[in-house]
């Protein structure tokens, strides 16, 4: 996805920003289906890419923002924590007792990753983040309905 240089920001991110949801959604539906740590780490990886680059934009949309970047950060804590659980397993690996309560934890976290997508990615959301995006910011002043005399 190529910046435009004759287009101003807004009307970059009305183009791009779409598309990055798409590609998000559908990498979020593939590590949904695998539990394997590397695939949710890298899921992990593409979260966080996600969210700064909508943050990056969040002068050209506004504090509407704000919610849709609240769920995306929620994916991106549990899934911090699955990965932080992934690391202290390797780490203590000796430790058959720890290691079996962080995997404990570790599934917890996991059942906790796959509800908050399935409602992250619910009742058409991937359209409406696109309707959205593609919307972009409204342009000029909010109009005024016309006072009669």
């Amino acid at each position: 996805m190529k910046w435009d240089t004759s287009e101003n920001v807004a009307g970059n991110a009305r183009r791009v920003l779409p598309k990055l949801a798409q590609n998000y959604f559908q990498a979020g539906r593939k590590a949904h289906g695998k539990r394997s740590p590397k695939a949710l780490h890298r899921f992990r990886i593409a979260t966080k890419r996600f969210r700064y680059a909508l943050e990056l934009f969040r002068p050209v949309y506004g504090p509407s923002l704000d919610r849709r970047l609240k769920a995306v950060r929620k994916l991106q804590d549990v899934l911090g924590k699955i990965s932080d659980q992934q690391t202290i397993l390797t780490l203590l690996a000796d430790d058959t007792e720890m290691c079996d309560k962080i995997q404990r934890a570790l599934r917890r976290k996991s059942r906790d990753f796959r509800k908050q997508w399935q409602i992250f990615d619910s009742d058409d959301e991937l359209k409406k983040w696109k309707v959205y995006l593609a919307r972009g910011p409204r342009s000029g002043p909010a109009r005024r309905s016309k006072s009669r005399s």
